[in-house]
């Protein structure tokens, strides 16, 4: 659950403070371990806004709608604290160090990708540079933009669903698009058509996933695999390597095209 943290944070840091969404984030986080039990009806009568108001901001975050994130907030919430009762201190380490050779191991041999080594130049090349991901994902992208910005490099994000969309679907072949999605099917839950990326003049896309997730049914659509797939602990290690993998070969080639 700790994405949806993240989420409701970066709404605070964009949003001015008498928007609809600045008023939700921040009551959603202020009572954020109250959430379960929290109605629709409750949160739009606490917030001063119609429910409507609520929905909305629900499907900006991705989600279908309020149920769609009460469930989503049970669920986490009793897998943090399953995990929470069965490991000892001692178990949660050995987990975690685990969790480090596994993702270290299996990005090595990410680092050996040629499609990688193209996304590489593509920052150099492209002006225009897009870093999106789905929920959990959102952070990742964000994390990129920061990255970048270290290095005079401009990098469009953006936490809401249909601000992603419009991108996407607006964007020409002079725009590079990063989509960050551990289970590969960012455009499924999108509801994209995937029809822009069948026109002469669509933008590149970049897909950074894992072995096992699901394939995208666009041959024109270029796939980085991080390896095998397994816990969320692993995914969101090897989404931030990746992240500051490719920070730090961009600062490279800024360095050296400056000699």
């Amino acid at each position: 659950m700790y994405w949806l943290r993240i989420a409701l944070f970066s709404i605070i840091d964009s949003e001015d403070e008498g928007s609809n969404n600045y008023v939700i984030a921040r009551f959603l986080l202020e009572h954020f371990n109250e959430l379960p039990g929290v109605s629709l009806t409750e949160i739009s009568k606490q917030c001063n806004l119609s429910k409507a108001a609520v929905s909305r901001f629900c499907k900006e975050l991705g989600l279908m709608d309020y149920i769609d994130l009460q469930m989503l907030i049970r669920t986490s919430g009793r897998k943090e604290r399953s995990h929470q009762k069965s490991l000892t201190a001692e178990e949660q380490k050995q987990r975690f160090a685990g969790a480090i050779d596994l993702v270290t191991e299996e990005f090595k041999k990410a680092m050996d990708s040629e499609i990688l080594e193209e996304l590489i130049g593509d920052l150099q090349r492209y002006e225009k540079v897009y870093a999106f991901g789905h929920l959990q994902a959102s952070h990742i992208a964000y994390t990129l933009g920061n990255n970048l910005a270290m290095f005079n490099k401009f990098c469009f994000t953006a936490q809401s669903w249909p601000k992603q969309v419009e991108k996407l679907e607006q964007a020409t072949s002079k725009e590079l698009f990063i989509i960050f999605s551990a289970s590969g099917d960012y455009f499924k839950r999108m509801d994209m058509n995937m029809k822009f990326l069948e026109q002469t003049n669509a933008p590149k896309v970049y897909l950074i996933t894992f072995d096992n997730a699901a394939e995208t049914g666009n041959g024109r659509l270029k796939r980085i695999s991080l390896g095998a797939r397994s816990a969320d602990l692993k995914a969101n290690m090897a989404m931030n390597m990746f992240v500051n993998y490719l920070s730090y070969r961009y600062s490279k080639l800024v360095s050296f095209s400056e000699t």
